[in-house]
């Protein structure tokens, strides 16, 4: 690795390593001052690429995610709600300085692994206050306290907008305003801590890592979300296949620990999942075979099928998420949350998102807002699948790991939740996208986009024909 935790973290002297030091802490603080840090960071790179003189670069997911930040702006015309609309629009397009920051200040294999690490710390600590929160409630037999909440009684005592708090039994949140976002943003950054844990061969900072992501699983199990535990079996079971041939003593060692030291609290609620995939089986089937689907009819068959409320009422919402894209289904409702708790309070049901990604954005954007999603998803992979297969040194191996694992966990997650709810989500979504492109280019050694190659390409052949 070409630098050092103290080297990157606590040796600040060029703009690069401030700005970049910035982006990993944003999940730290709350969502209204993220806005502010990812404004200290743009001032450090427009330092750093000026003192450089390169000009600014955009790959190919930075121009499809242009393409999805100016559709929003464009949903502003016929959104219901224009202003809402146009707020989100503004903030996908402020965020989209992240993924500049990041494709442009991390062009080396050493900021890459620097960068990484300041990630992997700030994952930790998020783990880590949770932990603390879980066992702090344990103890004094009460909620977890919200980390952040008297700055934002603070904060909303002076604004127009009231602060409304549900209370979480048991249940972490951390420095988030509620448990499924923790689990959202820990489970999209943690198969990027699982990097270090296997190419870094320097003792302490491996062993650092290692605690940073026994922290990080902590903080999606003591958020007490479902969605996350999914994708943290998924994670880990990938894991166990990839490391049981040379690592066996170890990884059994890891699982039978995990299992041994897990609350009653978490076993129990890990055995509704089984119930809520069967009972969503029954529900399937029963509307399948039937030739009314009303909203009265799918309510009884919901309610028939005996699952427990937060699974009806997820169905509900699902098929009525359904229902509302094929009256729109070209450009949608328009962009943001508000476009679609409005569609759900016509039908009487207090929702604010469709609870599943892929329906979110139908309800939001159409086809056309999913289509571009699914291209950057595609790309995404592809990057990956190129870095496992032709990358030049192991390190690439374990990046186009994470990339894929990033994938598929964002992804189930996403089927029951909303991970592009709240600021900080977005924020961290599009830095990972920028990671994506960086570590493509710099261990595939890729300098052009695609459409570049093809150009390089009709040159040559022009060329051979003349």
């Amino acid at each position: 690795m070409g630098v050092s935790l103290q080297q990157f973290c606590l040796d600040l002297k060029e703009p690069w390593q401030k700005a970049l030091l910035i982006l990993a802490l944003v999940p730290l603080f709350p969502d209204y001052i993220s806005f502010f840090l990812i404004i200290a960071a743009t001032v450090f790179a427009m330092m750093e690429i000026r003192a450089s003189k390169k000009k600014i670069q955009i790959g190919f997911i930075g121009k499809i995610l242009m393409l999805f930040c100016a559709f929003q702006l464009i949903s502003t015309t016929y959104s219901n709600s224009p202003l809402h609309t146009l707020v989100t629009a503004a903030m996908w397009w402020f965020f989209f300085l992240v993924y500049l920051i990041v494709t442009n200040l991390v062009n080396t294999a050493a900021r890459f692994d620097g960068f990484l690490l300041c990630i992997t710390g700030v994952a930790g600590l998020v783990g880590l206050i949770a932990c603390i929160q879980y066992r702090i409630g344990t103890f004094t037999d009460s909620n977890p306290i919200y980390f952040w909440s008297w700055l934002d009684n603070l904060v909303y005592e002076f604004l127009p907008l009231e602060l409304s708090k549900t209370p979480y039994a048991l249940r972490a949140a951390s420095t988030f305003s509620n448990p499924n976002i923790l689990a959202e943003y820990l489970v999209a950054v943690a198969p990027f801590v699982v990097y270090f844990n296997f190419c870094e061969r320097r003792k302490e900072i491996r062993i650092f890592c290692r605690v940073c992501l026994f922290l990080t699983f902590g903080g999606i199990i003591f958020s007490f979300s479902r969605g996350g535990y999914l994708a943290l079996l998924l994670l880990c079971a990938a894991l166990i296949v990839l490391n049981i041939r040379h690592r066996f003593a170890a990884v059994s060692m890891y699982v039978f620990s995990a299992i041994l030291f897990l609350p009653e609290e978490v076993i129990k609620r890990l055995w509704t999942i089984g119930g809520g995939i069967s009972s969503g089986s029954n529900i399937i089937e029963n509307a399948i075979n039937s030739s009314d689907l009303s909203y009265e009819a799918t309510t009884e068959i919901i309610n028939n099928a005996g699952a427990e409320f937060a699974v009806s009422e997820r169905w509900k919402i699902w098929l009525e998420s359904l229902a509302s894209f094929v009256e729109r289904p070209i450009g949608g409702y328009g962009a943001g949350t508000h476009a679609t708790w409005e569609v759900f309070d016509e039908v009487g049901i207090s929702a604010v998102h469709a609870h599943n990604l892929v329906l979110q954005i139908m309800l939001e954007g159409g086809i056309i807002a999913l289509v571009l999603m699914m291209i950057m998803g595609f790309k995404s992979l592809k990057n990956g699948v190129e870095l496992i297969r032709g990358g030049y040194n192991s390190n690439s191996f374990w990046i186009g790991f994470s990339i894929l694992s990033f994938a598929a966990c964002f992804m189930l997650h996403g089927m029951v939740d909303h991970p592009l709810l709240t600021p900080k989500l977005v924020c961290n979504f599009i830095m990972i996208l920028g990671i994506i492109e960086c570590s493509s280019k710099i261990y595939t050694g890729r300098k052009f986009s695609v459409w570049k190659k093809i150009k390089h390409r009709l040159v040559d052949v022009k060329k051979s024909k003349g």
